[in-house]
């Protein structure tokens, strides 16, 4: 198919996605090889390569020990106040409807969830892990954790643009329904008792391509 020069940069984003090869020839261009068409013809893509931004959630469940007992609606957004988990070492508390909007043929690339959470002391040893669900709690990945110790709020991510937390999602699997992310307050030492672990936000990414 033939397009004019001045469609060739839409045609240069078809073709650095993988969606196409675009060749260039007196002052026309050309798409061939357009993905899943054979015939040169310009067809809606099947899903273009993005992220959907750092996702809220709106719902929340204490799990082991209460999790975070005081306030666990803040952790919703960033900045409007923070959850707090008193005397909470090997508390677990999950955090859900992220609200996700991916086209059904995207493949899962990668989810990165980001923690800001800090502690009311250093001493001991501590820690915040992540584990993710994809069919409502039933299951749940390997953690991941956060183990840099602070008594003022810092930032974590874990996971990323390539990081699958081990297995193969579908979209379905991140719809409100499904998608979970269980925070477990850690802390190994003989003062982990009165341990408090404070958390201000627990947005996710989600990363996806064409399959």
């Amino acid at each position: 198919m033939l397009i004019k020069v001045g469609t060739v940069l839409i045609a240069a984003l078809m073709a650095l996605s993988g969606l196409a090869t675009l060749t260039v020839n007196s002052g026309l261009a050309r798409f061939t090889g357009q993905k899943s068409n054979t015939n040169d013809t310009f067809t809606s893509a099947d899903c273009f390569p993005g992220d959907t931004g750092l996702l809220d959630p709106s719902a929340n469940a204490a799990g082991t020990g209460g999790g975070f007992e005081l306030n666990p609606t803040n952790a919703y957004t960033d900045g409007s106040g923070y959850a707090s988990n008193i005397d909470g070492p090997g508390d677990r508390h999950r955090y859900y409807n992220y609200n996700t909007s991916i086209k059904s043929s995207c493949a899962i690339d990668g989810i990165r969830v980001r923690l800001e959470w800090w502690l009311d002391s250093t001493s001991d040893t501590n820690s915040m892990s992540v584990e993710l669900s994809w069919n409502g709690g039933a299951s749940w990945t390997a953690a991941k954790t956060d183990s840099q110790e602070s008594t003022s709020e810092h930032t974590a991510t874990l996971g990323g643009p390539t990081n699958t937390w081990g297995r193969t999602w579908t979209v379905g699997e991140l719809s409100n329904a499904n998608f979970r992310v269980r925070l477990t307050s850690d802390c190994s030492g003989s003062g982990c008792s009165s341990r408090d672990f404070f958390l201000d936000w627990v947005p996710a990414r989600i990363y996806y391509g064409p399959s």
